[in-house]
């Protein structure tokens, strides 16, 4: 009989009602594109045909579609400051950071001028990939002066 009360006892506790409660689990990653650079300028101290100097960059962006890497000449082309609008020497700029790969000719003097490419995401460009930008000067200038043009490096997820 002992046995008997004390299995009902326990049937009778363990065949309550059963409570639950889902809990959410989750968290955010923060987007991050960006640029790092340590040189903000080039100075062709002589600017004569096949000079070359180049730039190291970094870039980085963690969006899982990747990301389009461009180079934009605001002048098309190096751009005398003393005036003379249409005067102006040529240049090309080869960036090179695996897997981007592609050239910025600056020649014509057309404003804005892009060169782009697009890559897949990965987690080497989610953790940074180096690179570089070798620029060339493709003219001899004709007339005597001071030359400029901005080159802007940008990534865009896409």
């Amino acid at each position: 009989m002992k046995k008997l009360i004390i299995l009902s006892a326990i049937a009778t506790l363990s065949s309550g009602a059963v409570f639950a409660e889902n809990v959410s689990v989750s968290g955010t990653v923060p987007s991050i594109c960006e640029v790092k650079t340590a040189n903000t300028s080039v100075l062709f101290t002589t600017l004569a045909k096949d000079q070359v100097s180049n730039v190291d960059f970094t870039v980085k962006c963690n969006d899982p579609d990747g990301a389009t890497v461009s180079l934009t000449s605001s002048e098309g082309h190096m751009q005398t400051v003393d005036g003379q609008d249409g005067t102006g020497i040529g240049y090309k700029a080869e960036l090179k950071a695996n897997p981007y790969d592609f050239t910025l000719t600056a020649l014509s003097g057309s404003n804005d001028q892009v060169a782009s490419q697009s890559q897949a995401g990965s987690s080497a460009l989610a953790a940074g990939i180096s690179g570089k930008i070798k620029l060339t000067v493709l003219q001899d200038a004709i007339y005597s002066g001071n030359y400029t043009d901005q080159l802007m490096l940008s990534i865009t997820a896409n």
